[in-house]
Parts: C-alpha cells; structure tokens; sequence
C-alpha cells in the first residue's frame, strides 16, 4: 500500500493530529496504539521541525452546550466534556510538545476546521498528515485537503486508531478508492521524497 506520485516539496505541512493526551489515557478514549506512533512522527518532526502544525480537538463544555447532533454525541461521552477533563488531557503528548510551537484547536474532526492549519496547508498545497484517529479525525482532514485540491500524503506507520481494523479499512479505502488524489507511503519514503 504505498504510492507517492513523486518529490515531496520542502514547503509541504506536516499536520499532526490530534497526538492528545486524552486519546491515550482517557479510561473510554484512550488508546496505548497512540505511544506505538510517536516515534515515526518524532522522525519526521526532526526533519523539518518548521513545517509542522498540531491540531488538538476541544470538546463541548458541556453537552448542552453543543451544537446540533454534537448534543446527542457529548450526552453519550460525558466524560470527555472539558467540565469533566482533566484539562491535562487536552495538551499534545508530552513526547511531542518540543516540536509543537504551532497550533490550532478544533471542535470536530477535521484538522482543516482551525483557521490557522486551513490557512497554513492551502498556502503550502501540499500536506502529510501523521496521528490519530485515522478512522475519524485523520479521515475527515484527508477528505478536506483532497476537496481543496492539496496534495495529501499519509504517512501510514505514523497514524493510528483505537480501533485497529478501522483503521486498516480507512486506510484501504483511502488508498483504493481515491488512488489519484490520496498518497500513503512509509516515514522512510516520506522521509527520502521530502528534501
């Protein structure tokens, strides 16, 4: 499952998702698949520790005071509402936070949702996203990207989800069914592209 469709430029924006610590620690969150992925993503961050940008998501204060459907969605996760967090659990993993100088916050999905990543990744045009949630968070910025017309590279050994097969299945789905707009390649190729 790797594809690159050539040179990564030097300007392209590494978007690191969601790499929070409520989705490793939170007792209904959390996933221990997160830690496996730091690495992979310190690699790329010490190539080009400038073109990197991290989206936290925030969550609702409190259920009712969410939008719409994201109502129903925060009474049945209370415990992530910011009345019920540790605020700790918002920050970037602390393996992570030396690189993380810029960044913007999102109250849903998609990275693309802060106007500062949006504006940083349109500029660029092309962007490699790395963290987590694939399945959710990562999708939803991919499918974004890919609908403004950047270039989008996943770097496959560096994303993960609290569900393992999700996260193989988005990952398939990405790759087989948006084959000329959606690139996914290891750090290594990432890595040896990226100059």
């Amino acid at each position: 499952m790797n594809r690159l469709f050539g040179p990564i430029p030097p300007t392209a924006l590494h978007i690191v998702v969601d790499m929070q610590e409520l989705f490793r620690s939170h007792p209904e969150w959390g996933t221990q698949a997160l830690t496996a992925i730091i690495p992979p993503i310190q690699r790329l961050l010490k190539a080009k520790p400038e073109n990197a940008y991290f989206s936290r998501f925030i969550p609702a204060q409190r259920a009712d005071q969410a939008e719409g459907m994201w109502q129903r969605y925060y009474h049945r996760w209370h415990s992530v509402t910011l009345d019920q967090l540790d605020p700790a659990q918002i920050d970037v993993v602390h393996e992570l936070l030396p690189w993380a100088k810029r960044a913007g916050d999102k109250p849903g999905y998609s990275a693309l949702a802060s106007a500062e990543i949006r504006a940083a990744a349109t500029a660029a045009r092309d962007v490699i996203l790395t963290g987590v949630e694939t399945d959710v968070c990562v999708l939803a910025t991919a499918i974004e990207a890919m609908e403004a017309g950047l270039r989008v590279i996943l770097a496959a050994d560096a994303l993960t989800s609290s569900s393992l097969s999700c996260h193989a299945k988005a990952l398939d789905i990405l790759h087989d069914r948006f084959d000329e707009q959606i690139e996914v390649a290891s750090v290594d190729q990432i890595l040896a592209a990226w100059k």
